[in-house]
Order: structure tokens, then C-alpha cells, then sequence
């Protein structure tokens, strides 16, 4: 019965959408264990292939071809996202591509649960999955003297719901980074043009959604959903605290052009600040504590603040990297593990 509930939103989810300030948010939840348990506090250091879906301009900061993997699991289990991707270094640029996708499947389809006689009829029942999909594509070079690094982040996506409803759309993401002496500086501007979707809608199946709840699910949901730009500026700084013990502190300004939940907000501009603290031990097994939203909202007319906490811990051991993140940045209300891996695959020529 949980994923019946889950069903009905699903089905609803594109009608919400016509508000647009949450417009494709499957591209909101992260990817890479080692960021999420961050806080997603990342814009000015990421530095490997998942510098991809973060910030472009990051994919710069790789030595060599990375390949990364991430699973994890979210909304108490329902939904699993899993993440691929693959960037290669060349001179002085950097290609990268990357493939997610986040899904639930084995949806209890009860449209049809009542036969013409008006019998329940559990026999009727059929499954069907909603994923979401993104493949990215990112190009990062540097400039002026290799100080600044700049990259592009172009974004196909494909989304359906069972045979109910099909969407796709594009967009752009733009990065920079930029050293300031023993200081990292980045920035995003993501949905740089806008990303647009476009939703194809199955009409004798919305039909049939409509006859099986009478006075309900009769509007139609918004064929067209815009997702617009919105800007991360980042900065940070690495401390060695005695010898072999590093410290990284983050800060990141999550900034969007419509009024969302945020510390500071109004009909045209909302911003969020994020911080992170990693510390790491001879850069082998880090520590991680982070969040990426801190806002609060008023209940019954009392303040209340709202933060949305993460943790994490990494091993890497040469051309090897594994992280564990322990999260709620899909914003259930239900913690997620989040597993990725990251191979440098100068292994496979050492080995040789």
C-alpha cells in the first residue's frame, strides 16, 4: 500500500509542477558520496569526474581518466538512484560523461482494480516504474596560466511515468574556479538558458486515472515545465592541523531567482548558505560533516530553522577511492545511504 500512496504522487507530480520553482528537482539530490557527505559543499573543489554534474570547471583538477560509480537509495527505500560516469584528461582539457538515474519501480497500477460489474478485482493489478534519466556530457580547459579553470555541462533528459507519460528536455550548466593563494573559489551557474521539458501525455490513460477516482485528477498536468538558472558560489580553504592531519572548511551560497524556502528570500530572490568540514588523515581516510541548506520557516507564527545535515567517511588508497554518506538531501524526512566509487584507471596500466 506504501507504493500505491507513492503511485498517486507520481501521477500528480508534473500538475505540481506548473509552480515551476521545483521543475525537474531529481537534478537537486547530488551524486558522489564524498560531496554529499559534505553537505554538497563542493563548488570550489570538486575535482574529479564528478566535477561533471558539481561544477564543470572541476573536471580541470584531474591528473589522468577517472571512472565513478554511486547507488543509493531514497523516500525509505522506494526510490534507488545510480550514477555513472567517465572523464578523460588531454592536454589542457578535460572530457567527461555521465549517466543517472533515479527511479522507483514495481508501482501498484490500480486503475482498473474494479471490474464493469464493480467487483474488486485484485487480479487487475498491474506494475509499472517512473524513473528519471540525465546524461550529461562536460568540457572543462583552463586559463590564464592553468589559474583559471572554466567548463560546460550540457543535459539531455528523459523522464516517463509507466506508459501513463513520457518528458524530455535540455539544458546547460556553466563553472569556474579560481585559486586565491591558500584559498579555492568557484562558481556555477546551472539551467544557465533555462532547461526546458517537454511532457507527452497518454490520454486514455489519463482517462482512465480520471474514471477510477470520479471528481478527481480531472485537470490535466502542464505539458511544458521550466526550470530556471540558478547560481552556487563557492569557497574554501585546506589547513594542515598538525603534520599529517588536514582540515578542509566550505562555504557554499546556493542562489535562486525565484522565492523558495531560504534564510534570505522574496518573490525574486532566494539564497541559502551550506558549510562543510572535512578532515582527512594523510589524504587516505577523511571525515566528513556537512550541510546544504540552512533556512527557516514559520509555524503558527514561531520561527523555526530547518538545516538538512549530512555525514560522511572516505578511504582512498592510490588509484582507488571509496566513500560512504549518510544523508537526507532527497528531503523525505528519511535518512539515505549513499554508496560511490572512483577508479583511476592508471590501475588497469599498472597492473600491466
Amino acid at each position: 500500500m506504501k507504493k500505491a500512496s507513492f503511485f498517486t504522487l507520481l501521477l500528480l507530480m508534473p500538475l505540481f509542477m506548473q509552480a515551476q520553482k521545483y521543475a525537474n528537482a531529481f537534478l537537486d539530490i547530488g551524486v558522489d558520496a564524498a560531496s554529499i557527505g559534505a553537505g554538497s559543499n563542493v563548488t570550489a573543489t570538486i575535482d574529479n569526474v564528478n566535477a561533471i554534474y558539481w561544477n564543470p570547471a572541476g573536471l580541470m583538477r584531474m591528473d589522468g581518466n577517472y571512472l565513478s560509480l554511486m547507488h543509493a537509495r531514497y523516500f525509505g527505500g522506494m526510490a534507488s538512484m545510480n550514477f555513472l560516469g567517465y572523464a578523460v584528461s588531454k592536454d589542457r582539457q578535460r572530457l567527461g560523461l555521465a549517466l543517472f538515474r533515479l527511479g522507483v519501480d514495481n508501482i501498484m497500477n490500480t486503475t482498473r482494480l474494479i471490474d464493469e460489474n464493480g467487483d474488486v478485482d485484485y487480479n487487475r493489478i498491474t506494475y509499472f516504474s517512473a524513473a528519471d534519466y540525465a546524461l550529461m556530457a562536460g568540457y572543462a580547459r583552463d586559463f590564464l596560466d592553468n589559474r583559471l579553470h572554466a567548463g560546460l555541462t550540457a543535459k539531455l533528459i528523459y523522464r516517463h511515468i509507466g506508459d501513463f507519460a513520457d518528458g524530455y528536455g535540455f539544458g546547460f550548466d556553466l563553472g569556474a574556479q579560481y585559486d586565491l593563494g591558500k584559498w579555492q573559489t568557484g562558481l556555477v551557474l546551472r539551467d544557465v538558458t533555462t532547461t526546458f521539458s517537454y511532457w507527452h501525455f497518454n490520454k486514455e490513460r489519463l482517462d482512465e486515472i480520471a474514471a477510477a477516482s470520479p471528481g478527481h485528477n480531472q485537470t490535466a498536468p502542464s505539458s511544458t515545465e521550466l526550470r530556471y538558472p540558478s547560481l552556487t558560489a563557492g569557497i574554501a580553504r585546506r589547513f594542515t592541523v598538525k603534520n599529517d592531519y588536514h582540515l578542509l572548511a566550505a562555504l557554499d551560497l546556493h542562489t535562486w531567482f525565484v522565492q523558495r524556502h531560504a534564510l534570505v528570500n522574496s518573490a525574486y530572490f532566494s539564497m541559502s548558505p551550506g558549510l562543510s568540514l572535512t578532515a582527512d588523515y594523510k589524504e587516505i581516510v577523511y571525515l566528513r560533516l556537512g550541510t546544504d541548506r540552512i533556512y527557516h520557516s514559520y509555524l503558527y507564527g514561531t520561527k523555526v530553522w530547518h538545516v538538512r545535515p549530512a555525514a560522511g567517511i572516505g578511504l582512498r588508497f592510490k588509484y582507488l577511492q571509496l566513500d560512504y554518506a549518510l544523508t537526507d538531501n532527497a528531503a523525505s524526512g528519511k535518512y539515505s545511504h549513499v554508496f560511490s566509487f572512483i577508479i583511476n584507471t592508471r590501475i588497469f596500466k599498472s597492473r600491466k
